[in-house]
């Protein structure tokens, strides 16, 4: 019974994922032209969108050839991680700016999910390091 909640939470968090890659391409797609004082924020979202996208479609490598996998999720990753420092600097820059030079619902999503990325990762880091406290203390008592 465990490992079936376990299964069908991954799908849920893969459906999720996925959803949000396809719209962030749906996003940038539809507001291509429509970002006149930064235009590379709907960029941004396309390859951002295609690159999560990308791996998940890659994913099941990693049972046919996984060092193959780790080399190309490497690759992938540190493009993506390139591309989310990029993409923060032309949405943040353009913050106190007109919205009129701007589609709103463009910035605004674009924003929400820079902001969404932040808290998760910081989430992440904190959850890490409680962790990893709790561990050391496990491993301190049961000497």
């Amino acid at each position: 019974m465990e490992s079936a909640a376990k299964i069908v939470s991954i799908i849920i968090v893969m459906v999720l994922l996925n959803a949000v890659g396809i719209a962030m391409i749906a996003m940038g797609s539809i507001y291509i032209k429509d970002c006149a004082i930064e235009p590379n924020i709907p960029i941004y979202l396309i390859v951002a969108g295609v690159t999560s996208l990308i791996m998940f479609v890659l994913s099941p490598l990693h049972l046919l050839a996984p060092k193959v996998m780790y080399a190309l999720e490497t690759i992938v990753s540190l493009f993506a991680f390139a591309w989310f420092i990029a993409g923060s600097v032309w949405v943040f820059r353009i913050y106190q700016t007109d919205p009129k030079d701007c589609n709103d619902t463009l910035y605004k999503f674009s924003f929400g999910i820079l902001l969404f990325s932040y808290a998760s990762t910081a989430f992440l880091l904190v959850a890490s390091c409680i962790a990893a406290c709790c561990g050391v203390c496990v491993a301190a008592t049961v000497q």
